[in-house]
């Protein structure tokens, strides 16, 4: 399987619709006859499985038999080396385990593959190689790997990650890899340990640690260990390295030594949340530098944002995770997120807050910061902020119950009990003779038939059924999106200008797109040289294309003078990165208007999020006034 169809598969992935070969040849780069021939390699590769679909709209993806035909391909790894990324991964692992090297002959021979694929598989593991320190020998046609052995197990980790569609690592196609059919048994009962000594996991960094071990054992196996290092063993550190041991002894029969338990065990260390009578020592350690650190960003994301973060709480736990994300920065030893993706177009104003809480840790650590720590980071703020938003997105209500013994009453608690978190009752009418002047909340919740008719009205039976239950959260959540989507159309109009606005303009790279834009911006005094070299600078850190085909360059301060977005939407994609994009919109944010601007901001990716809502834009953009009319019907959708 190729990369390049894995690439259409991965697009197909990303939508239950179907997507014409023209929309996957422009986002892959390619022509319709080479989207034609990728979906043909494909279906061929997955028979008998049916993956791909083809209709009159285009071709979409049969989920069930795609993800069955994964399941089949992880049952045999090391019988379907495939795709070039298996096929990476095998040569290292084979590599790795040969002192005398492996000649291109054989490894053509035994993956059943033209002695020209492996030569082009050699070139990509170079890159990944390289990344991770070390160095592919070659005389004549024997290829020998050289680096010291945390250089290669990182190199093998790196493979086995980049094999995954999903980002999530499977342990049953772990175990099956290296041959170690308890690796799950043993996460089962290290999780239960940790949990009895009253630690807490991130689930979503323990599998790449039990990645690790997997590697550990099949090289300690083999007589590879790691090289003599000098280490201090802190006390949770000491606490997980003796678990490690008991449970290695256990499942897989291994001495695994003191240098290998000291290495997982600080891997495990620094992916633990202990809560406040947890861990030996019965409290999480917090270092008082960390908490400090924390506090300055918060500080500075209130001056930037105006968004609050300084809640105690949450201060604690991103001081721990930061003190672990450090301890991993200096061990290059960064956690993986299978999340990342989403969490970045999904909130990309959480995301680029994250960014900035990052970039502060950068400079006064002195670390480098990739986007899957950025995102655990964001994982701390959005549940905070989540918090925050369910008391302020509550639906007001007034309950319509015509007064007989206490059965308003009875109404009422049953909705307070049920619906509580999602509805704030303001008032209660007893009577029988309401009128429209009556009503001045989001929604009524009435038991009798009203003499008038409002879209936010549901009648329920005098005592909830499982249906009343629904009927009241279907007209809560249509109440709900349509006030806050009431808001972001009015506010909308005040971003966009047609000065500012541009179509089918060419960019030779993200810079020059930002430079261009930035040049429009700054014509009306909106923005200085310093915003567009500051949303440069934050470009490099980390790509704003927080949603396929959108690219939303901006700084990371505040410094314009009012909020306003200046816009280039292409009919034909640009090369943004390693992605390509058709509409790229430099947001100017400024001190004022910060909070509405923000929703703003949200409310214009979620608009890109959807890709038919995005190709009409695209398509009916042809003027700014037809920018704006699409824009508006795309978001009351």
């Amino acid at each position: 399987m190729s990369d390049k169809y894995l690439a259409l598969l991965e697009l197909l992935r990303s939508t239950d619709d179907s997507l014409t070969a023209a929309f996957l040849a422009e986002n892959m780069g390619v022509s319709t006859r080479s989207v034609r021939s990728y979906v043909a390699a494909a279906k061929s590769a997955a028979h008998p499985y049916d993956i791909i679909t083809a209709t009159s709209t285009g071709y979409r993806l049969n989920r069930d038999a795609y993800f069955t035909y994964r399941s089949a391909l992880d049952a045999k790894p090391e019988s379907f080396p495939s795709t070039p990324r298996e096929r990476e991964h095998h040569i290292v692992h084979r590599l790795a385990s040969s002192s005398l090297g492996l000649s291109i002959e054989d490894l053509s021979s035994s993956l059943h593959v033209s002695a020209a694929t492996i030569e082009s598989d050699i070139k990509r593991i170079r890159q990944s190689a390289g990344d991770s320190g070390v160095a592919i020998d070659r005389v004549d046609n024997v290829l020998t790997l050289r680096g010291d052995e945390t250089e290669l197990r990182r190199l093998l980790s790196t493979l086995i990650h980049d094999t995954t569609s999903s980002g999530l690592l499977s342990l049953d196609t772990i175990a099956l890899r290296f041959d170690i059919p308890t690796l799950v048994e043993f996460k089962t009962d290290l999780i239960e340990r940790l949990d009895y000594h009253r630690y807490f996991v991130n689930e979503y960094g323990i599998d790449s640690v039990l990645l690790h071990l997997a590697i550990a054992v099949d090289r300690v196996r083999n007589g590879l260990t790691l090289p003599d290092i000098e280490f201090e063993f802190d006390e949770d550190t000491t606490f997980v390295a003796g678990i490690v041991r008991e449970l290695a002894k256990r499942h897989f029969a291994i001495e695994l030594g003191v240098r290998e338990e000291w290495y997982l065990a600080r891997q495990l260390a620094t992916r633990i949340i202990t809560p406040g009578s947890g861990g030996p020592s019965g409290s999480a350690s917090v270092d008082s530098e960390d908490v400090a650190l924390t506090t300055r960003a918060v500080e500075l994301v209130y001056d930037e944002y105006l968004i609050d973060l300084r809640n105690p709480d949450l201060i604690g736990r991103l001081a721990l995770h930061i003190g672990h994300l450090v301890t991993r920065a200096k061990f290059d030893s960064p956690s993986r997120n299978p999340l990342q993706k989403s969490i970045k177009s999904s909130y990309p104003l959480v995301w680029d807050i994250a960014v900035f809480i990052a970039s502060t840790i950068q400079k006064e650590r002195e670390i480098t910061i990739d986007e899957d720590e950025i995102s655990y980071i964001a994982l701390h703020i959005g549940s905070h902020l989540e918090r925050q938003a369910q008391a302020k997105n509550r639906v007001s209500a007034t309950i319509v119950s015509p007064s007989y013994y206490d059965l308003h009453i009875v109404m009422r608690e049953s909705i307070e009990k049920i619906l509580g978190a999602e509805i704030t009752i303001e008032s209660v009418i007893t009577r029988t003779d309401v009128r429209p002047s009556d009503i001045t909340t989001d929604i009524v919740i009435t038991t009798i038939p009203l003499p008038f008719e409002l879209d936010t009205i549901v009648q329920v039976q005098p005592f909830l059924s499982e249906s009343d239950i629904d009927a009241v959260r279907r007209v809560t959540s249509r109440a709900r999106r349509g006030r806050r989507r009431n808001i972001i159309r009015e506010r909308l109009l005040e971003y966009f200008r047609a000065d500012t606005f541009f179509r089918n303009v060419e960019f030779e790279s993200p810079e020059s797109a930002i430079r261009s834009l930035g040049e429009a911006l700054k014509s009306q005094g909106i923005i200085d040289d310093g915003y567009i070299e500051s949303a440069i600078e934050r470009e490099r850190m980390s790509s704003t294309v927080f949603v396929d085909g959108l690219a939303v360059p901006h700084a990371m301060s505040m410094t314009a003078q009012r909020p306003t977005i200046a816009l280039a939407v292409n009919e034909v994609a640009t090369v943004w990165g390693d992605q390509r994009v058709n509409v790229v919109a430099f947001i100017a944010f400024a001190a004022s208007g910060r909070e509405e601007f923000q929703e703003v901001f949200e409310q214009f990716v979620d608009v890109f999020s959807d890709r038919t809502r995005m190709a009409d834009v695209v398509k009916n953009s042809t003027t700014f006034e037809g920018f704006i009319d699409t824009l508006v019907h795309v978001i009351d959708v």
